[in-house]
């Protein structure tokens, strides 16, 4: 199958502009020209500025080829997720890409639908291209897969998942705060019969908020029982599933935690299908705060954090890797969560008022005041 190709696709078009005709314009060296490009500081102010103002009137544009022949550098870095239609994973990617525009870096997005032979050819790709460097995003490898791309000098950062083959620097979330936070919060409503659903199983973030859910549950002394736990995989589905799950058991909650939003939002549709009403008969909460949980028609009471702050604090450890900062170990940086109540949340019908308002926002109060009292992120060496 041929190709079409105009003349102004051709790489190395007649009349476009080189960077001898630069030097030639401003009465400098070729070398000087790439000085001032490259922002080098032993350049006159005077030349500099000359230098530009030529560059804008001839429409020169510096081969970003030539560039990474002389730099070392692609400029471009890899961005590895596995699963691209959560909603939580676009406002990530939004943070990376803030940052690495700035910086007038490519990004090549990659997504492993969770397949461990997709994330081994993705990343093969990326280094064939030599990029500068990766993020992966609730991805992580092995020593055996590590030692196969020989990825000891690449620059990586992890987010959410460490990657202890690597050592590399990893931003996260307080996760376990955040559902210590949900469960407290029922159960100061008076919830005790609080179930949970789990996020994926191969997940080290859904482990570690299992662990606080139940760490939680004993501290407020509320029902522990393992008919109330039940195996999501973060899908929307698996939310819905789970819930059918809970009554099939005979095991109907007051209340619900979901390990995040889909699954919280799957569990609402299944509850409306099921005649249960929310939150008068059970309350729901879900994790992640995704643009969809605050429409109107949803109003889900979930565990808030910044998803494009942990996009753009990744980026930031991974351009001061690939610029030279190599010297110590493995930098951490870990963002605050917060609860945000809205509808799905309210004292169970045992405790609840008369007019049931007056203690579900006395509550709402107190929690939103404790959570604008902490700092919004906190970064650790590790």
């Amino acid at each position: 199958m041929s190709k079409r190709t105009n003349d102004s696709d051709a790489p190395e078009s007649a009349d476009r502009p080189t960077i001898l005709d630069v030097a030639a314009a401003c009465g400098v060296s070729p070398a000087t020209v790439s000085n001032v490009l490259a922002n080098k500081p032993y350049v006159r102010e005077q030349t500099r500025q000359l230098v530009l103002q030529k560059v804008a009137e001839l429409g020169y544009r510096a081969s970003r080829a030539a560039q990474s022949l002389r730099t070392g550098r692609s400029w471009s870095v890899g961005l590895i997720i596995g699963d691209i239609s959560n909603p939580y994973v676009a406002e990530i990617v939004q943070g990376v890409e803030e940052v690495l525009w700035a910086k007038r870096n490519n990004l090549i997005l990659c997504n492993t639908g969770f397949d461990a032979d997709r994330k081994m050819a993705y990343t093969s790709s990326l280094l064939d291209q030599h990029v500068d460097g990766l993020i992966l995003v609730s991805q992580s490898f092995s020593e055996e897969e590590a030692r196969a791309l020989n990825l000891v000098d690449v620059p990586v950062v992890t987010v959410n998942r460490a990657c202890e083959a690597l050592k590399s620097d990893q931003v996260g979330i307080d996760g376990a705060g955040g559902i210590r936070a949900a469960v407290q919060y029922l159960a100061q409503l008076g919830h005790r019969r609080i179930a949970f659903v789990k996020g994926a199983a191969s997940s080290p973030s859904a482990d570690g908020r299992y662990v606080a859910y139940t760490q939680a549950v004993r501290a407020h002394k509320v029902v522990s029982d393992s008919a109330l736990v039940v195996q999501g995989d973060y899908s929307m589905e698996s939310g819905s599933i789970a819930v059918r799950e809970l009554w099939a058991r005979g095991a109907a909650p007051t209340a619900i935690v979901a390990a995040n939003d889909l699954m919280a939002i799957g569990a609402l549709g299944a509850l409306k299908e099921m005649g249960v009403d929310v939150p008068r008969d059970v309350s729901v909460i879900g994790f992640d705060d995704i643009f969809l949980s605050n429409h109107p028609l949803v109003r889900l009471t979930t565990v808030h954090y910044s998803k494009r702050d942990i996009g753009a604090n990744a980026a930031r450890l991974l351009m001061r890797r690939i610029e030279g900062d190599r010297g110590d170990g493995p930098r951490a940086v870990t963002l605050d969560t917060s609860l945000v109540v809205r509808g799905t949340t309210a004292p169970p019908r045992a405790v609840r008022p008369a007019n049931g308002a007056p203690m579900a926002k006395t509550r709402v109060k107190s929690m939103r005041a404790a959570s604008k009292a902490r700092p919004s992120r906190r970064a650790s060496q590790s």
